[in-house]
């Protein structure tokens, strides 16, 4: 099972990658490459390290400059967190809660190098371990990025700088794999913005492990409370979790939601791992104008119910209408017969 797990994370932080490390774009003019070092567990494309309690070592990134002047670069660690799309991604900000150890707390600082024209150079960023080591990994990326120096005033009164930047993902561990412990927690639930900027129902989910979560399904339903019959509901499949982090996972209504009390109920399901999540929940009119306001393309009221009134109304005046013409029919024949 170790093994497994080993191998299915290799590839799936592979499959972060989205392109090849040693490639680099044509406007960018710079790529950037790993460069191993003994604390390497094997052989990857990416950094999958071993290191120490308390040791310290070394993510060596090999630069090269391949534009026609010396261009200023700067390298920093980023932590693995997990968008609102449920999808792992790296960031300087981390939702981690305290306690916790992200790569930005191994070094958090940012490394600038200048590099002439038409060269490359190899830069040291040194990562010193927890004082205690723990299962499972700290994930995070090796950023590298390159500040052009052209400036734009196409826009009046504006000058546009372009940034290019490129990264590596890191894992580091501080004691050989062992069995995965995921624990999927549910913080809170609130009214908000997906991840389209749509007012949704928002359930804030946590990865309480030192492990990636992949593959993640979620299926949720949401109920008026005293409100039969109404329900949103919400699926999801093939979703992935960093290590120590949080992301709402949406509810989006396709009609504007009204203030009250609610109630959600979640099935989470990682390999043969299952979670079950009950939880009440009030919407209040002001969270409701937030968010319709801060919306892009807010769902709009449904006037049906109107419709299907005038409908209503208009079928009763049109039965109406013939019960009086089949009365006078009726009268008048009545009267030609006498």
């Amino acid at each position: 099972m170790r093994k497994t797990f080993r191998l299915s994370l290799l590839f799936f932080i592979l499959a972060l990658l989205g392109t090849p490390l040693a490639a680099h774009a044509d406007s960018a003019d710079f790529s950037i490459k790993k460069v191993d070092s003994a604390e390497q567990i094997r052989e990857a494309d990416f950094y999958n390290v071993l290191v120490a309690p308390q040791t310290t070592s070394n993510l060596v990134i090999n630069i090269s400059n391949s534009g026609n002047q010396t261009a200023e670069f700067s390298v920093e660690l980023h932590n693995g967190v997990t968008n609102d799309r449920g999808q792992v991604v790296y960031s300087k900000q981390s939702t981690a809660q305290k306690g916790t150890t992200t790569l930005t707390d191994l070094n958090g600082e940012t490394k600038v190098v200048s590099i002439a024209a038409n060269s490359s150079q190899d830069v040291s960023i040194p990562i010193t371990a927890p004082s205690t080591e723990s299962p499972g990994i700290i994930l995070g990326s090796l950023h590298v990025e390159k500040k052009d120096t052209k400036k734009s005033t196409a826009t009046k009164g504006a000058q546009i700088i372009n940034h290019y930047a490129m990264e590596i993902p890191v894992v580091v561990h501080t004691m050989p794999a062992s069995t995965p412990q995921l624990d999927l927690q549910l913080n809170n639930v609130t009214l908000g913005l997906d991840a389209s900027r749509k007012p949704a129902i928002l359930a804030n989910l946590y990865n309480n492990s030192n492990w990636v979560m992949t593959p993640l399904k979620i299926d949720t339903q949401v109920y008026r409370v005293n409100r039969s019959g109404k329900k949103y509901v919400a699926h999801y499949k093939d979703l992935e979790m960093a290590p120590n982090s949080s992301f709402n996972s949406s509810v989006t209504p396709k009609e504007p939601l009204k203030p009250g009390k609610y109630h959600l109920t979640m099935t989470a399901k990682s390999g043969k791992q299952v979670w079950h999540f009950d939880k009440y929940f009030t919407i209040n009119q002001a969270a409701i104008d937030k968010a319709t306001k801060n919306a892009i393309n807010p769902p709009k009221k449904s006037y049906l119910y109107i419709w299907i009134i005038i409908g209503f109304l208009l079928l009763l005046l049109i039965i109406l209408y013939l019960m009086y013409k089949l009365h006078q029919k009726n009268k008048a024949l009545k009267q030609s017969a006498e």
